[in-house]
């Protein structure tokens, strides 16, 4: 089994996408897509309301003394202010640095992904594949920010190949194409 590297495709792209951004992606797409047609849907509602502008943000406030944005307004600034992206063809998905993202209609749904190396306790397959979603629905946001430079690339390539990440100091995660919607993982030693 050839294993490509992720972190060789994300240099190829030459953009600010962390490796395991898209390792998630390919862990789970089906998910995802789901998140974006869900919100699709008019009735679609928003548990967590977050607007463009952090100002009103208790999170935000809370965390001001140490001069940092909370997790999602640090998403929305990342999405909001790239100056380079990654695009996949297949599913018009926009990725950049921990996130994932597209417009849909009126609402930006981004997609946070953690990285694996902050899993506590046993490593299971609901921490590996953690993703955080959130829904901004703002008039000030009526489209994405027109990047200087977007590397394009095809994630059902991704999905057929057995790709290899990164994980923590003892192990690389490798994906199992599965079908074009899914892939399993597994864990193999770096020494």
């Amino acid at each position: 089994m050839k294993r490509v590297s992720m972190e060789k495709i994300i240099e190829k792209l030459d953009v600010g996408v962390y490796p395991i951004t898209i390792m998630k992606f390919l862990l789970n797409k089906k998910k995802i897509l789901s998140y974006f047609a869900k919100a699709v849907n008019k009735d679609f509602e928003i548990r967590t309301k977050y607007k463009v502008d952090n100002l009103d943000c208790p999170s935000c406030k809370e965390k001001e003394s140490e001069n940092i944005l909370c997790r999602q307004h640090t998403s929305i600034s990342r999405v909001l202010d790239a100056k380079s992206v990654a695009f996949d063809l297949d599913t018009n998905t926009y990725f950049c640095k921990n996130e994932i993202f597209r417009m849909v209609g009126n609402r930006l749904v981004i997609i946070y992904c953690p990285h694996p190396k902050l899993i506590t306790g046993d490593i299971t397959d609901s921490k590996v594949r953690k993703i955080s979603p959130i829904t901004i629905e703002d008039e000030n946001l009526t489209e994405l920010p027109n990047y200087e430079i977007v590397r394009e690339f095809i994630s059902s390539q991704l999905m057929e190949q057995y790709i290899k990440c990164w994980f923590n100091n003892e192990f690389s995660l490798v994906t199992i194409p599965e079908d074009r919607n899914f892939s399993n993982w597994c864990l193999t030693a770096n020494k």
